[in-house]
């Protein structure tokens, strides 16, 4: 998934807000966020009174297809084990895992490591 257009989308440091330009709390995910953005969906304006509901036009993420937002964490993981070159420390850090024995206790993840995860996930590039 490529997350550049949707950070370019706003000024604030979170990928994805809440139609209030919140964190996303109390909401309903799945038929308000999750959907929209996995599915697509059509610009949506219906004129300043809404204007909080605005959106523009979502293209589908086609690799998620009919998934849910569970399945999100596996797919991120596979992807940036495709990229080939992330250390393991730092794709299982970002999953919340918890590497055992040595390699856990004396790994650590770098700003390099996630300026890669990040460059690869905003580059969208496949090897």
């Amino acid at each position: 998934m490529r997350l550049g257009p949707q950070l370019a989308s706003h000024a604030k440091p979170r990928a994805f807000l809440s139609v209030m330009r919140r964190p996303l709390l109390g909401t309903n995910f799945d038929r308000d966020y999750w959907n929209p953005l996995r599915d697509g969906a059509k610009e949506c304006n219906s004129g300043p009174r809404y204007a909080r509901w605005a959106r523009p036009e979502m293209p589908a993420v086609p690799e998620m297809a009919g998934e849910d937002i569970y399945r999100l964490r596996h797919w991120a993981k596979a992807k940036l084990d495709e990229a080939g070159d992330i250390p393991r420390v730092a794709i299982e850090v970002r999953m919340g895992h918890e590497l055992p024995g040595v390699e856990g206790t004396y790994s650590e993840v770098t700003v390099v490591m996630e300026e890669r995860i990040v460059e690869y996930l905003l580059s969208g590039r496949r090897r």
